[in-house]
């Protein structure tokens, strides 16, 4: 049944969408956070409500100018879900804004699929990750997923492969300024410090790693013998989902701060691509239901 209604895009799903984030959302900050009440909370959490809109827009027209995934709700759905899945990812803090720049990264390394602007989209691409970096050190990692899709794309000229490395000093270089002139280079220095850590300590969401990776395994091998026999297009971008998960995936293990909102982007194509491309409504259905189990079980069981 949910499944079904969702296998659309209708202008109702926004509003179900919309209620059941805000479930999750009010859950975390009753349940998880506890926070003080006062009117500036209030007004703080109203402000990052907007913050998550213009999130889930951004990877709505990602999915969509880019045709990552089916004209249905699924993605919107996976990724409500996976917040749910993952509370922590609901505080805002310095690697939610990394990667609200990320994402703006993302939609123009993505949008290299077409042969217009090509450089402007490599420049703008390396500058938005440069800023991420700068909020969060480890966010140069998805560098990497510039060069694939140059690599993928069949763009490797000369120049573009330089102009993403520019575009990525140029906010470097700014706040270098800012800090020389404050003589504070120190801390401009331990920005770009890259801290290193593989130990997991949230032991709590061990559970939920485990059934995602079961089933992004399963999508995977899924979703690539269903497209083998597709356009090279789609295909291409399929290694690039891929490839950007893998990046995710190393940052996670890597990182001193273990935080799964960088997964979230490469999970929710695979796993809604997935889900549409299943005949029968049981298992969309079975799937479905599996994801909003593990979100109820972040925060009741």
């Amino acid at each position: 049944m949910i499944a079904n209604f969702f296998r659309k895009t209708k202008p109702i799903h926004a509003i179900f969408i919309s209620a059941l984030f805000l479930g999750y959302y009010l859950s975390a900050i009753l349940l998880i956070e506890k926070p003080l009440y006062s009117l500036g909370i209030v007004v703080e959490k109203i402000g990052q409500l907007i913050l998550f809109l213009l999130l889930f827009f951004l990877v709505r027209f990602i999915n969509r100018k880019n045709q990552l995934s089916g004209q249905n709700s699924y993605v919107l759905l996976v990724l409500t879900i996976l917040f749910g899945i993952f509370p922590k990812t609901l505080e805002v803090q310095n690697i939610f804004y990394a990667h609200f720049f990320l994402l703006l990264a993302f939609r123009r390394i993505y949008s290299l699929k077409t042969n217009t602007n090509i450089k402007e989209k490599l420049f703008d691409s390396g500058l938005c990750i440069g800023v991420a970096t700068l909020i969060y050190s480890w966010s140069i990692l998805f560098l990497i997923l510039i060069y694939a899709a140059i690599i993928i794309r069949k763009r490797q000229e000369i120049r573009n492969l330089i102009i993403p490395i520019v575009g990525l000093i140029i906010p470097f270089f700014v706040v270098f300024t800012y800090y020389f002139f404050t003589d504070n280079t120190g801390a401009f220095n331990d920005k770009l410090t890259l801290y290193y850590s593989f130990s997991y300590a949230k032991f709590s969401e061990l559970f939920p790693l485990i059934c995602l990776t079961v089933l992004v395994i399963f999508s995977i091998v899924f979703v690539s013998l269903k497209i083998h026999s597709l356009l090279n297009d789609i295909k291409a971008s399929w290694l690039l989902i891929i490839i950007h998960l893998l990046v995710a995936v190393c940052l996670i293990v890597i990182a001193p701060e273990k935080d799964e909102l960088f997964l979230f982007f490469p999970l929710t194509i695979i796993i809604s691509n997935c889900i549409q491309l299943f005949n029968k409504m049981l298992i969309r259905e079975l799937i479905i239901v599996g994801l909003l189990f593990l979100s109820i079980n972040a925060y009741f069981i």
